[in-house]
């Protein structure tokens, strides 16, 4: 490209961005909802980078908002007096009309209706696979029995730079800027300018770009439920007081000995591992961008674990003996589902531990060997058959 087209490019890139931002070039503004659901400043990084854009623009990442009056075909649930199973002891049952802002596009759906102080959660929730209504998981009912707003208790990991003082944000999802930074100089110059690269970045503070929403606790204020003011690059722990297991016994988050119980701490879950411990990161694993594997995986899952543990290293290991490759993989013991009711989210543990621990509540004891895969025995069993294998 000539040099008087390169700047023409420049220009239009600019215009681009600062029209996305609702704002002249170097102004500083916000968005609506609903030009934020646009994706307009990600699609202007997709000017120049077009791969991980093509790829980003098909992740959950980049949608998982929902505006039912300018999408009305991705609000999947259904209404009326044909549409069985509403959830019993859910009271509040509301209709689509009420319906202003949507959550969920691959497993589940919850709704919001718009009330003068924000946007309210509804009392149920519209699991995708089943296609049934179900009530809310203990977490979202928090958030209503806490009296939250979409705006105080979720929109601060459903947006991108997400401001809790004005309640504005200048894209929704999560765009290029939630793991970039702020990208108007870099946009400006042509690329001149830098931009964080997360690969720069020590492995922990590279997977907190990660664990800003996919961990649970609260603001250092005790406000929100999500990292009020973490930039790309900052220490996570330095923003937000996360939930910590207790090593000897099992709590609301945690199985005893740190395997997560509900969804979206996978963070808190890997920081525990020896993973973490020897300089692996989320990215080790997943394409930030998105890829053709489940869960934007780098590879299939077998294939990632043994780039690192070799045949020899994983023949020493009795277990493997008993479990063919065509029975069970490294996911199915190390990374085993967590939730033993099977809740719309099955919730994969991130420790790379098997587990074993008792419920508190029900007196059961649960395990990574029969939440899924051995559920005629009980976790008693699989205790004394791991250490059976350890003596060996």
């Amino acid at each position: 490209m000539n040099p008087k087209g390169l700047r023409a490019a420049v220009v239009a890139v600019v215009l681009v961005w600062a029209a996305a931002a609702g704002a002249t070039p170097g102004g500083v503004a916000h968005v609506t909802l609903a030009s934020g659901l646009a994706q307009s400043r990600s699609r202007t990084c997709g000017t120049c980078h077009n791969p991980e854009f093509s790829l980003w623009i098909r992740h959950p990442h980049s949608h998982f908002l929902i505006d039912p009056d300018r999408d009305p075909r991705l609000v999947k649930a259904r209404w009326g007096r044909r549409v069985e199973g509403w959830p019993e002891h859910v009271e509040g049952r509301f209709e689509r009309d009420q319906v202003a802002l949507a959550y969920g596009i691959i497993q589940i759906q919850v709704y919001f209706r718009r009330d003068p102080d924000g946007y309210r959660l509804l009392p149920a929730q519209w699991n995708l696979a089943r296609r049934r209504w179900e009530p809310l998981p203990a977490s979202l009912e928090a958030v209503l029995r806490k009296g939250l707003t979409w705006e105080d208790g979720c929109a601060g990991c459903h947006t991108t730079g997400y401001d809790p003082t004005t309640r504005t944000f200048p894209e929704a999802n999560a765009g290029c800027s939630a793991c970039h930074g702020d990208g108007e100089a870099h946009a400006g110059s042509g690329g001149r300018e830098p931009i964080l690269r997360p690969t720069a970045l020590t492995p922990l503070t590279r997977a907190a770009l990660c664990g800003a929403c996919h961990s649970r606790g609260r603001s250092l204020d005790g406000k929100h439920p999500y990292p009020v003011g973490f930039r790309p690059g900052d220490r996570l722990e330095s923003r937000f007081e996360l939930i910590r297991p207790d090593p000897e016994r099992t709590t609301s988050h945690f199985w005893r000995g740190g395997a997560e119980r509900l969804p979206f701490m996978e963070y808190q879950g890997f920081v525990e591992s020896r993973h973490a411990g020897v300089g692996l990161s989320c990215t080790t694993c997943h394409l930030p961008h998105g890829s053709e594997y489940p869960h934007s995986l780098r590879r299939r899952s077998e294939e990632i674990c043994s780039g690192c543990h070799e045949e020899p290293e994983l023949a020493l290991v009795p277990a493997h003996e008993r479990h063919p490759e065509d029975e069970a993989g490294c996911i199915d013991c190390h990374m085993a589902v967590t939730n033993p009711d099977r809740g719309a989210y099955r919730v994969r543990t991130h420790t790379l531990r098997v587990w074993v621990a008792e419920d508190p509540g029900g007196g059961r004891v649960y395990s990574a060997c029969t939440s899924v895969c051995h559920t005629d025995r009980d976790g008693t069993w699989a205790r004394k058959r791991m250490e059976a294998w350890r003596v060996r």
